[in-house]
């Protein structure tokens, strides 16, 4: 007995030492601050554990323990509760006394009890990190748990609020005098179906209801309602029978089947075959109803059942509730009284296959939106920028009238230069429903009123149709772009074309049929006849396709912000002229260009300051890695404002490109692309460039053109010289000159005006850029 004993304490031991060993590594962590554990028992613990799936880099701060202190969700969990209220000193101190060599990252707080305000201002002070308040229930309007004074200084302290629903963002908004963003609950991305509608396969009409019911009275005042009505519903669902109290055989003679808990993958199965979901909810507004929850909660099982199974929802009660509002808003079922006479003539209507269908469809249109997928990276981003990433949820649903469909292979953001350019040339136009084919970059898209990608890539043409046809159903459509990379993007297009017959453009930024025939002839032959206007970034790339498909071609090239165009050259920082340092900017497409350019870099003895990203698959050494062995300080992404700032320091800028021989692991990138960060570090720094690789690509020919730098090979001699040639005083300053002055013509200044009246005209407004490049291949 003695000796097992032992072995048990031994175990123990070994946990907390292993505890302490990982904390000692002192790595920043994402605080969450709720109010009791995170778990599978309570609606606010399954959402965290939906969108926080990564549970190490988690630290867990509650007040409470509810549910026996159980919890699996963090890397570390702290239970922190205080005595007093209104001593913030107190609690910063018992805080700082706790967590130790711990530091956060960021902060999302989940207030619901007092003692959860007191640890995320305290937090917030001691470490001075970005603190996102999510309300997701109320305890301070309707509900009295949290004072005043306390809810003031955690929103005051709070560098984005978000509210679990409309309602809270207006009423919480308008009290405290401070924005309050939308961030519905959302489903389990595994779980989610966005493709084709989900109907149940048989017959059998009946309902279901899924987690909590909040009233004792609302539970009495369904039961009387479905009693006489002979229409059966299925419960599932975890409720607290402490408060909520009811017999399961007395339950269920009132026509309420209570089922239990079910896990969330065979609960799905249960939603897709139940002709309706019930959400009751407050027949009045008063304290016995839970007011708070009636009038400001959205219940997270209506974007759960909406995005899993499109089931149609009745909400019971007032059609003022929070939950009633938004199934009417978005058209996802209807509302009825807690009556048995309007609760079967609803539910008749509900059931009629026109009425499933039209519901369902509705469902569809909005089960991306309210995926996991991405959401996390969504509010820490959100959270840096102090505003939504995207407009994804605040207009959530909402119709577009004259819309200007674009279509792009990924998702528009600002990771990579397509995306940029997408944004900067079209993102003032209103009213923009984004069609994407793919993600690359786990969702994030912040471009767009509405924005729809596509659940899988090779569509056939009749699905690009239909898909056509369901997307727009409610939009009028003003005209189509496209930026074209994969076949899917030109069936959409010409789909878009045919059934909508409106103005249809088309950029090529990047070469998938000439040198690459990923995109077949005959679809991009159809598909450019369809086009009103034709655009390409560059004379190369136009030349190509206006040579082979006979069609007429336009340049419009990577335009830079106007606000970041410098006309005045700079001076080098003298630092980095005399030590030789150049900048390397964007990113590395090739893992064979990689490896010839960091040698080449080594071989000269040379550093180059990385900005760009440096997070590849092929790319496997940590940052300190690279900063050892390859001659190359990665800074990753930063913003176009710094980059502007810190390229003018530079004595130039190194663009890696292709050889054009059997090196060349990517030709369709060397022999047709010209990086845009070329014409941005040039028009914003007045940068001299040096292009490394062959001196026929369109990156040399540009830079030749135009004076503002040189060519050289993936060879350290090579290298070297250029450097030492363009680092002399006069070519800094000739260069420098040719690039301010080139700068205004690259100017992004009210370049979608230019584009949509040149969509308009079939041809490009002004020739502004055609004259750019008028003598381009004389020079």
């Amino acid at each position: 007995m003695l000796f097992e004993y032992q072995i048990q304490l031994r175990r123990k031991l070994k946990k907390i030492l292993r505890k302490l060993e990982a904390i000692q590594t002192s790595r920043e962590y994402d605080f969450i601050v709720c109010h009791c554990e995170v778990n599978q028992r309570q609606g606010v613990g399954i959402l965290l554990k939906r969108l926080f799936p990564d549970k190490q880099k988690i630290v867990s701060v509650r007040s409470h323990n509810l549910y026996d202190g159980k919890e699996d969700f963090a890397r570390f969990s702290f239970l922190i509760s205080h005595d007093n209220h209104k001593d913030i000193s107190a609690a910063i101190s018992k805080i700082q006394s706790l967590i130790t060599n711990i530091k956060p990252r960021r902060i999302l707080a989940i207030p619901y009890f007092p003692d959860d305000v007191i640890n995320a201002i305290a937090i917030k002070r001691l470490f001075e990190v970005p603190l996102c308040t999510y309300i997701m229930d109320d305890q301070n309007i309707y509900a009295k748990g949290i004072p005043d004074e306390l809810m003031k200084e955690l929103i005051s302290n709070s560098d984005l609020c978000l509210g679990v629903s409309r309602e809270i963002c207006r009423e919480y908004g308008e009290k405290y005098n401070r924005k309050f963003w939308f961030l519905p609950p959302v489903a389990p991305a595994s779980l989610v179906v966005d493709t084709d509608v989900v109907m149940p396969s048989g017959d059998n009409k009946h309902g279901i209801i899924i987690g909590n019911i909040w009233s004792q009275q609302w539970l009495e005042e369904l039961r009387k309602t479905v009693r006489s009505s002979g229409i059966p519903i299925h419960w599932y669902g975890n409720p607290n029978r402490e408060w909520l109290s009811f017999n399961e055989k007395e339950l269920a003679a009132d026509g309420i089947i209570f089922h239990g808990y079910l896990a969330e993958e065979e609960l799905v199965g249960r939603l897709r075959e139940a002709s309706f979901a019930v959400i009751p909810t407050a027949s009045e507004f008063n304290p016995q109803q839970r007011q708070e929850i009636a009038r400001l909660s959205l219940p997270s099982r209506i974007p759960f059942i909406v995005a899993t199974s499109h089931t149609p929802i009745l909400v019971i009660g007032n059609p003022d509730t929070a939950a009633a509002r938004f199934v009417r808003q978005h058209q996802l079922g209807t509302v009825c009284q807690y009556d048995t006479q309007q609760f079967q003539k609803t539910v008749a209507w509900l059931t009629e296959k026109e009425t499933q269908l039209y519901i369902r469809k509705n469902a569809l249109k909005l089960a991306a939106t309210f995926s996991s997928q991405g959401v996390e990276e969504w509010i820490w981003q959100s959270l840096k920028e102090k505003h939504p990433f995207d407009q994804r949820f605040e207009k959530l649903g909402r119709l577009l009238k004259d819309a200007t469909v674009v279509i792009t292979h990924n998702e528009v953001n600002h990771k990579h230069g397509t995306g940029v350019l997408v944004k900067r040339i079209i993102a003032d136009t209103p009213n923009i429903y984004s069609i994407r084919t793919d993600n690359h970059y786990s969702g994030l898209h912040n471009f767009g009123d509405v924005s729809y990608c596509l659940p899988h890539k090779g569509i056939t043409r009749i699905q690009a149709y239909k898909l056509t046809i369901e997307l727009l159903e409610d939009i009028t459509v003003k005209r189509g772009f496209c930026v074209p990379y994969y076949p899917d993007d030109l069936l959409l297009s010409i789909a878009l074309k045919d059934i909508f017959n409106v103005p249809l453009g088309v950029y090529i930024m990047d070469d998938q049929n000439i040198v690459l025939n990923k995109i077949p002839d005959d679809l991009m032959a159809e598909f450019l006849s369809k086009c009103d206007l034709r655009l390409a970034t560059h004379p190369e790339l136009r030349d190509a396709y206006q040579g082979k498909y006979n069609l007429p071609f336009y340049i419009l090239p990577a335009v830079v912000p106007h606000h970041l165009i410098n006309t005045t050259p700079a001076t080098p920082d003298e630092k980095l002229l005399n030590a030789k340092i150049g900048a390397l900017i964007g990113s590395i497409w090739s893992p064979h260009w990689f490896e010839m350019l960091s040698n080449t870099v080594t071989g000269a003895k040379i550093r180059l300051d990385w900005y760009g990203n440096y997070s590849y698959n092929w790319l496997i050494e940590s940052p300190e890695e690279i900063r050892q062995k390859r001659g190359l300080n990665p800074y990753g992404v930063v913003t176009e404002e710094e980059l502007a700032g810190k390229l003018k320091q530079y004595p130039y800028v190194v663009v890696p490109t292709g050889t054009l021989d059997r090196r060349d692991d990517r030709p369709e990138l060397s022999r047709l692309s010209l990086p845009g960060r070329i014409i941005f570090a040039a028009c914003v720094g007045n940068t001299p460039i040096i292009v490394m690789g062959n001196e026929n690509t369109p990156a040399a020919n540009f830079v030749k053109h135009f004076g503002i730098g040189v060519v050289c090979d993936y060879n350290s001699d090579s290298f070297l010289a250029a450097v030492d040639y363009i680092i002399q005083p006069q070519t800094q300053e000739a260069m420098r000159t040719k690039a301010s002055k080139i700068a205004p013509n690259f100017s992004a200044k009210d370049i979608h005006y230019w584009l949509w009246e040149s969509l308009s005209q079939g041809k490009v407004a002004d020739l502004r850029f055609e004259t750019l490049f008028s003598s381009y291949y004389n020079s």
